[in-house]
């Protein structure tokens, strides 16, 4: 048989067939109803509701056939709805052209009979149709035909009805996936809001009522979430007697915006009274009329920030005021530019003008070549490694032509998001008092050299009655004279002293270097000390072979100034003990007292120039504070350390060490 006919709407019918979503769903009792009712009307033993589809005609419900579906090019119904407005009888199938050689005639089911009436929807679009089938010729008579007319209306019905519940179902459906979606988001945003790392709350109406407040904001205020539902004045009438409330309906009358910045305000908090700084704002909430419904309070604790800056621009005052105590200049460097800013005072110790430019080479030229390789390199250290400096060198006024000594102190500064990395420091003009030290040294370079010619003949005078006495063994007078001897030397040591403290300050003390078994050198100073000791008992532990390279009389110099400061500060009768070992490269001496020790503060300074330790156990004790100093200068001279450890009440332990022969 020929193809069942296409009509040029059918894309449209089909797709509102499709709406109906009615398509390859289960059977449903009202359907099957309907087909049982339409056969016992017509008397046939099938009765079906077909749907035509694109390629098949499919059975909703199917009465007396137990089939679902067949292709659509067999179909009666597809030629029944090409007049949507008729019933298609078909009295004889076999003795018509469009369907004698069907499959459905001429086979199961044996297709005589056919009545179909076009199930037509609303919108005019034929979907299928209600039909009866017998396999015996037949017509229907008017009740039969109004019958199935009526059957076919209340599948439309059904099928209207159906979409309609469809749709209304989906309607429900999406609004509720949009109240889910709702809650989802202000979920969302709820969780933004508790989480920010911004202080916010919600106010409605004219009295300002609490709708909600993060964990930050009832920080802020120092409340629960009881505030929530009260007006501003009711829930905080702490911040109340501040005027918030009268801001924040201005804004909500107004419409406008009203921020604060590093806002500063005390109010009660927690019970106490407390100061705080906020940044903090009130934005209108506005509906899509333009009408306000809201305000959004915002707010950032500053405080911290703000009394960190504040204590910062204090100290930075404080330091201002110091600096310009002290006269002292004051200098930056751009790290990475080079750029050399000097302050006036600056300008002013290197004999500047004001308003005359000095950049940084320009305050390099007026310093003296032998100490301006210290100074740049002092300055690429600190930019390089971060190492500050401490450092005292001439310069040469730029106008004036005045020498004047400085102290300059340097530190690199790393950069933020706001400075670049820099080196800045001071400098002090200190000529004053390198020359009150050059005048020192002068005087004592002066006298010790003058004291020098007559304690050498006082010297040469009793060395003559001594050997005098020995001649006339005279006990008495031999007593005497080595007596006399001893103090003799002792006052020569203290003048040599005074004349190496004369020479350090010159840079003119020199170190006559040998090869030398230290062994020997501490043989020496036991066999000079033990003719002059007899309050304490020293004992010199043995000396293994050690050789240095090193100058022997400053080496014993710092030895014997040891065992004689040992001596000076323990009790008499108590023991000393002198030891030299090996350690690592270095020669280590110890000279260890049972004295009565050393403070930590002391400690720290002991081996300064003139410096004496004050205590009243040591008032009665002479003595200059150089002795330890020029140990100190003969030690570092050597390339070696010297040091003491010492608790009070416990004695001490003077040390030095030195590089051995080999290691030097």
């Amino acid at each position: 048989m020929p193809d069942a006919p296409i009509n040029a709407k059918e894309l449209k019918r089909i797709e509102a067939l499709k709406s109906y979503n009615i398509l390859d769903t289960a059977t449903e009792k009202d359907y099957d109803e309907i087909t049982e009712l339409a056969a016992a009307i017509c008397g046939t033993p099938i009765a079906l509701i077909s749907f035509i589809d694109k390629d098949r005609q499919w059975f909703k419900s199917a009465k007396g056939v137990d089939v679902s579906e067949t292709d659509r090019l067999y179909s009666f119904c597809a030629h029944a709805i090409k007049k949507p407005n008729e019933l298609m009888q078909v009295e004889d199938a076999h003795a018509d052209s469009r369907f004698k050689n069907n499959p459905l005639v001429t086979g199961a089911p044996h297709i005589t009979f056919y009545a179909g009436m076009p199930l037509v929807d609303d919108k005019g679009h034929a979907l299928g149709s209600l039909c009866v089938i017998d396999s015996i010729t037949k017509k229907l008579n008017d009740t039969q035909r109004k019958g199935l007319e009526i059957l076919a209306s209340q599948v439309v019905d059904k099928l209207i009805l159906r979409k309609h519940l469809i749709t209304l179902e989906s309607a429900n459906q999406r609004v509720k996936r949009l109240n889910d979606l709702l809650k989802e988001k202000e979920g969302e945003a709820m969780q933004i809001i508790k989480n920010t790392p911004l202080a916010m709350a919600l106010h409605t109406g004219k009295e300002m009522v609490i709708r909600f407040g993060n964990d930050l904001m009832l920080k802020a205020w120092g409340k629960t979430e009881a505030v929530f539902g009260l007006p501003f004045n009711m829930a905080l009438p702490e911040l109340a007697a501040l005027n918030f409330p009268l801001t924040m309906q201005r804004c909500y009358y107004t419409g406008e915006s009203y921020s604060q910045t590093e806002a500063h305000m005390s109010y009660v908090h927690n019970g106490v009274l407390r100061e705080f700084y906020y940044n903090y704002s009130f934005t209108p909430l506005k509906s899509a009329d333009g009408t306000v419904w809201g305000l959004l309070n915002t707010a950032l604790d500053v405080t911290e920030l703000v009394k960190n800056r504040l204590a910062i621009e204090r100290a930075e005052e404080q330091l201002r005021v110091a600096v310009q105590s002290a006269n002292l200049g004051t200098w930056f460097i751009d790290a990475n530019t080079r750029e050399f800013i000097p302050s006036i005072r600056l300008k002013e110790i290197f004999g500047f003008n004001p308003d005359d430019a000095m950049p940084y080479e320009a305050a390099l030229n007026q310093i003296p070549e032998v100490y301006k390789q210290t100074v740049t390199q002092a300055v690429e250290d600190a930019i390089s490694t971060g190492k500050p400096y401490d450092i005292e060198y001439p310069v040469v006024g730029f106008h004036d032509g005045m020498t004047r000594w400085v102290r300059a102190t340097g530190k690199m500064f790393p950069g933020d998001e706001t400075h670049q990395p820099n080196l800045s420091g001071t400098m002090l003009d200190i000529t004053d008092r390198k020359l009150e030290e050059q005048r020192k040294q002068d005087f004592i370079g002066i006298v010790s050299h003058e004291l020098k010619s007559p304690l050498t003949s006082l010297k040469g005078y009793l060395q003559i009655l001594e050997a005098k006495a020995k001649k006339l063994t005279d006990v008495s007078l031999l007593h005497l004279t080595s007596k006399a001897l001893s103090q003799s030397n002792k006052m020569n040591a203290l003048i040599t002293g005074f004349l190496d403290v004369a020479r350090l300050g010159d840079t003119k003390i020199k170190l006559n270097r040998t090869t030398f078994d230290m062994a020997d050198l501490v043989k020496n100073s036991e066999s000079e000390l033990l003719l002059n000791v007899s309050t304490h008992t020293v004992i010199y532990a043995p000396v293994k072979h050690t050789l240095v390279h090193a100058d022997q009389d400053k080496i014993e110099q710092v030895v014997i100034n040891f065992i004689n400061n040992a001596i000076k500060y323990s009790p008499d009768y108590t023991t000393i003990k002198v030891d030299c070992v090996t350690k690592g490269s270095n020669a280590f001496v110890t000279v260890k007292d049972e004295g009565m020790g050393i403070s930590e503060k002391d400690r720290l300074r002991v081996f300064e120039r003139f410096y004496r330790a004050e205590s009243k156990d040591i008032n009665h004790i002479s003595g200059f504070g150089i002795g330890l100093y020029i140990c100190q200068e003969i030690i570092r001279g050597h390339g070696g350390k010297i040091g003491v450890d010492s608790q009070l009440g416990k004695g001490s332990t003077f040390w030095f060490e030195i590089p051995l022969a080999d290691a030097d």
